[in-house]
């Protein structure tokens, strides 16, 4: 597991992805943060979900693929993989654990238990471990 214990956003994407999680209610809402290189958080790209549940999400396909058309284009890669919970806390559960697929990414979730202040955290999840990171906005 990374030694990585504080990683830098944006008060700008915090606010996005809130923002729109809040807007997808009562459904978790979901999308992918991009970044450079250096792995720098740079954009947030709001996805629908395909599942349209409150409880469960998965990016849409049609939206995956275009995201990562534009990240090919931008040359970015995958900095975050987010998503709300829209009535529980911001920590991954059984299934967010079981289903994620991509270990180089972070996981951003953010809770709208009480949707006037949302709660949003990050974690490192590999090979079924989940390592909470801190997030500093500036």
């Amino acid at each position: 597991m990374d030694t990585i214990s504080t990683v830098y956003i944006s008060r700008h994407l915090c606010r996005e992805m809130l923002e729109y999680a809040r807007a997808q209610l009562p459904l978790e809402a979901c999308g992918i943060v991009s970044g450079d290189l250096k792995g720098r958080p740079l954009q947030f790209f709001p996805a629908r979900n395909e599942l349209k549940s409150p409880t469960r999400y998965n990016v849409h396909p049609e939206d995956l693929l275009c995201i990562l058309n534009q990240l090919e284009q931008n040359q970015e890669d995958i900095w975050a993989i987010f998503h709300s919970h829209p009535e529980s806390d911001a920590y991954p559960t059984k299934t967010d654990l079981e289903l994620a697929g991509y270990p180089q990414a972070y996981y951003l979730i953010a809770s709208l238990k009480n949707p006037q202040h949302p709660v949003l955290r990050g974690f490192i999840i590999r090979d079924g471990s989940i390592k909470e990171i801190n997030l500093e906005e500036n």
